[in-house]
């Protein structure tokens, strides 16, 4: 079901899964780095209130690349909370867009990011079935 809805990102949870997806859109091109961290926020907030174990986050149509500063901001303001509300398990599914993919794995690279179990796909579908997998 549907949690969360804006021009640059959907958000749908399952809770009998405890499972979160998340989907940039096209329109992210768009974003500069305020609109990104207030959607951060607004990402951050959704996971406080239901607790997800398991999150897909779909890149593909993602057009905004994390700049060291914003990758850091993430780290130390964001992955906190989520890792605090419980969540463990992260899926990426990602394009062919080398730079979005790069700072995408430069942010789970960070001190917090590490703390998850992540990895990375090319369908959605995969994604789901290896995060249902994961204890």
């Amino acid at each position: 079901m549907e949690v969360y809805k804006s021009k640059y990102l959907h958000i749908a949870f399952f809770a009998e899964q405890s499972l979160m997806e998340l989907t940039w859109l096209s329109e992210s091109k768009m974003m500069d780095t305020q609109d990104c961290k207030q959607e951060m926020l607004n990402y951050a907030d959704v996971v406080r209130k239901l607790h997800p174990k398991r999150i897909v986050l779909d890149v593909r149509t993602m057009f905004f690349t994390f700049s060291s500063e914003l990758q850091n901001w993430i780290d130390q303001t964001i992955i906190p909370s989520l890792l605090a509300s419980g969540m463990r398990w992260v899926a990426f599914v990602v394009g062919d867009d080398f730079f979005v993919v790069l700072s995408t794995k430069q942010v789970m690279a960070e001190q917090n990011g590490i703390k998850f179990t992540t990895q990375y796909f090319d369908s959605k579908d995969a994604a789901k079935k290896w995060l249902l997998s994961a204890a």
